[in-house]
């Protein structure tokens, strides 16, 4: 039954995906925000979406947040889209909707040869900002999760890929990334999913969220510079994505909580700007400090 399922998915991407490349890139934009209100009116994962939406901003009213919640889902959906186009990633984008601010920084942390941690969330299209940034000639590594359906994995890998990103995955552990800082690489990590009991707690919407330390970590490790990226969606399928090294030599104490902790809180202002476009649909919440798990 499962191999079955997964052959219908893998088909349905496929799908999307040509539909994508054939299509101007607006209109495609379009067809992928209807997908997304259907996954929302189907209701996958509706009640997760308002839940989380209420707990972070309990100001809201009931109209509002499913107002939010609906956009997010039409979001998604054309980031899904945009998947397609990554091979298609040119350094022309530039100015004519790609809009970036703070490219420099790249230039700055290179010279050190320590390469760079890049860390930032699912907000705003997480995955133009590798491409562009590969498109450039910058070299890019991301780390990435697996998936249940392998095609669809090899798929994403190979669109990927196809604009100069090198891929690690999480489950080869900390080697892979070790290997690529040491090549003075860029590495991008995604840091606002749930970590389970292996995380730290730190504050994140007005609650503790098991959140991944391993960039913290590894800053800590090597003295590869921490680079936040934020970026957000504006008009007419263009997007704006900036750039900045994050100072933490002043925190006290200095350590991965403490490093995360100020991560985190950059990540959350971020998506208070455009809350729309962050992925609402995950637990993110879903592990309870030690305390509160009685």
């Amino acid at each position: 039954m499962m191999a079955w399922r997964h052959k219908i998915e893998f088909a349905a991407v496929r799908l999307m995906q040509g539909l994508a490349v054939v299509l101007p890139r607006r209109v495609a934009a379009a067809f992928g925000a209807l997908m997304g209100e259907l996954v929302f009116l189907v209701g996958i994962r509706r009640r997760v979406t308002k839940e989380n939406l209420h707990a972070a901003f309990p100001m809201l009213s009931r109209r509002a947040i499913r107002q939010v919640a609906r956009a997010a889902y039409r979001h998604f959906g054309r980031v899904a889209v945009s998947f397609a186009w990554l091979p298609q990633t040119r350094p022309q984008a530039l100015n004519r909707w790609i809009f970036v601010r703070g490219f420099d920084v790249f230039d700055k942390v290179l010279q050190r040869g320590r390469g760079a941690i890049v860390i930032t969330g699912h907000l705003g299209n997480w995955e133009l900002m590798a491409a562009i940034v590969a498109a450039l000639g910058y070299p890019v590594t991301g780390v990435v999760t697996t998936q249940r359906n392998k095609r669809i994995e090899e798929l994403m890998d190979e669109l990927r890929q196809s604009v100069g990103v090198e891929i690690v995955k999480v489950r080869e552990g900390v080697r892979g990334i070790l290997s690529a800082l040491k090549r003075n690489r860029l590495v991008a990590i995604l840091i606002d999913q749930d970590a389970h009991e292996a995380g730290v707690f730190v504050p994140f919407f007005g609650r503790m969220a098991s959140t991944p330390k391993g960039a913290a970590v590894l800053h800590l490790k090597t003295g590869s510079p921490l680079i936040f990226v934020r970026s957000h969606r504006i008009s007419r399928e263009r997007y704006v994505i900036h750039f900045e090294e994050l100072n933490t030599t002043m925190l006290q104490p200095r350590n991965a909580v403490s490093i995360t902790a100020l991560a985190t809180r950059e990540l959350e202002n971020a998506i208070r700007e455009t809350p729309e476009q962050w992925f609402w649909m995950h637990r993110r919440w879903k592990t309870r400090p030690p305390e509160s798990s009685s």
